[in-house]
């Protein structure tokens, strides 16, 4: 059943489109259809049960087989639109130029990276972060754009009250 990823069994992981997410994603099979093919699935990203879809890019799941390109999302084509091959590039070796000897550490989904993060990838090599939202971030490549996953964007605390000692404590006696 392993080589046939339609047919995994249920409660084993399986890489395969998320709908939510709207990117390549790990996956729980949660149930088959009549005929034995995998009919639902659970997101271990975002937790969101749906209809099983295929994988768009297949690099993750053999090394045997050659990467299949993501195609880019509707952010990143618009971040593309304005700008040629040959700016892209530029903006490119700008940014990895700037980070100069700093080491690049590898990616990994869940860190939470800021604009103008530079880390290497797996298949695409090194990039550098253009634009975040709220779970994935736009990456430029050597090649192009990229919609990678990321983790959320902490929420920050609007109301922090300071620590103050017990008004019976021991600092407080010897002010």
């Amino acid at each position: 059943m392993a080589d046939n990823p339609d047919k995994t069994e249920v409660a084993k992981d399986l890489f395969t489109w998320c709908t939510k997410e709207k990117t390549d994603t790990w996956h729980i099979v949660r149930n088959h259809d009549a005929k034995g093919f995998v009919d639902r699935v659970i997101c271990k990203a975002c937790g969101s049960e749906h209809k099983y879809r295929k994988a768009v890019l297949a690099a993750v799941a053999s090394p045997n087989r050659p990467a299949a390109a993501k195609r880019p999302s509707a952010s990143a084509q618009a971040t593309n639109a304005d700008k040629s091959d040959s700016q892209l590039k530029e903006i490119w070796m700008k940014g990895i130029k700037k980070w100069g000897e700093k080491v690049i550490g590898t990616f990994d989904a869940t860190i939470s990276y800021g604009l103008g993060d530079v880390f290497n990838h797996a298949i695409f090599g090194k990039g550098l972060v253009q634009a975040r939202r709220e779970n994935k971030i736009d990456v430029l490549f050597q090649e192009g754009m990229k919609t990678l996953p990321s983790a959320k964007i902490p929420a920050i605390e609007h109301h922090i009250k300071p620590i103050m000692p017990p008004k019976n404590s021991q600092a407080a006696k010897r002010s």
